[in-house]
């Protein structure tokens, strides 16, 4: 019996192969967001580490207080921005993901039409088998007779 040959097999590579670009893309993609998310967590928790104006009872100076005054407006400036940015990189990775169910559709469509195919060859392969082997074996049973009929 002769293996099955897929005429579309080209395609569905193509399609294999588009499919995984786009989970490559949206692995990236989800990747951003989740370093993102992990940046805001960071800048959260320093943020709440630096509210305190004392340490131990002990009042910090003017200076000190400046400077923290400074550097927490600085990390709020940080996290809005990481959160604009998590927002765009969110939108992205939606895009992405859309089009990695997509290449998947498309690619599973066509996994599905060669397994039909398949099927169908093969149960056309097996008929014609055993078609062949009833026509080998009427013969035998003609031949019988006819020797029979000789003797």
């Amino acid at each position: 019996m002769r293996r099955f040959s897929f005429r579309l097999e080209p395609f569905l590579r193509i399609r294999t192969y588009r499919e995984k670009t786009a989970e490559l893309e949206l692995a990236k993609a989800v990747a951003t967001c989740v370093t993102l998310q992990g940046h805001i967590q960071d800048v959260k928790r320093e943020l709440q580490a630096n509210t305190a104006c004392s340490i131990g009872g002990i009042l910090y100076d003017f200076s000190d207080l400046q400077a923290r005054n400074a550097y927490r407006m600085w990390l709020e400036r940080d996290l809005h921005l990481t959160q604009e940015r998590l927002t765009i990189a969110e939108i992205e990775r939606k895009k992405k993901q859309e089009q990695y169910l997509s290449a998947s559709r498309d690619r599973k469509v066509l996994e599905k039409l060669k397994e039909r195919k398949a099927e169908e060859y093969y149960d056309e392969q097996w008929n014609e088998e055993f078609n062949r082997m009833d026509e080998i074996a009427d013969r035998f049973v003609l031949q019988a007779k006819m020797d029979e009929g000789r003797e």
